[in-house]
């Protein structure tokens, strides 16, 4: 894009700036206000400079440092091709000044302290997550300890309950012995009144006889 455009681009951020305005003056990203109307950082550059120097715009505050840029709007009139060709400098002048270069310089820290900004952001989000996710890694550890010492309860359980039913299973089988003999001897017992009784029967028929 040529530089001797740059009435046009100069009118048209003129333009877009005073859309964006509140009571003749912008405060907001110049950057944003630039890119809608389809300038670069450079070429915005070049045109707030040269709407300051033909007392188009008087600029309170520059958007550095995260600060928002303040713009005061003193004329609407366009740009015209003549007057930005007056206050473009001479190559003399761009070998021995160092303002156009200032400006891109600017610019440039401008979006590095952006991206700057946007990193530390990021960081601090990422910081944040890890934390959380030490903090989940804790309690799921915390939670298998739980469940394994559950488990091992469990285990012990088990092992007691099946030494309980082993001594019931003992102390049954004992009882039936006891009562078994003794279901014996009561057996033999009744069997031996039952032969004296049938003797006795025997006698006295016999003796009857």
């Amino acid at each position: 894009m040529a530089r001797t455009n740059l009435h046009e681009l100069a009118t048209r951020l003129l333009v877009t700036l005073k859309a964006s305005s509140n009571a003749e003056t912008f405060e907001g990203k110049l950057r944003t206000v630039a890119t809608d109307a389809g300038l670069n950082s450079v070429r915005s550059a070049e045109a707030i400079k040269l709407l300051e120097e033909l007392n188009r715009i008087d600029v309170v505050q520059r958007g550095r440092r995260g600060r928002d840029t303040i713009i005061k709007i003193l004329s609407e009139e366009p740009v015209a091709l003549e007057e930005a060709e007056r206050n473009l400098p001479s190559r003399a002048a761009k070998r021995s000044t160092r303002l156009d270069y200032d400006d891109l310089g600017k610019a440039v820290i401008d979006r590095l302290l952006e991206l700057s900004r946007d990193d530390s952001l990021r960081a601090a989000q990422v910081e944040a997550f890890a934390g959380e996710r030490e903090q989940l890694r804790a309690r799921v550890a915390e939670l298998e300890s739980n469940l394994e010492e559950a488990q091992d309860r469990e285990t012990d359980l088990r092992v007691k309950l099946r030494a309980a039913e082993d001594a019931l299973q003992r102390a049954e089988e004992n009882l039936q012995k006891v009562f078994g003999s003794g279901r014996q001897r009561e057996d033999r017992t009744t069997q031996v009144d039952d032969d004296d009784a049938r003797a006795v029967l025997e006698i006295l028929k016999s003796g009857r006889s």
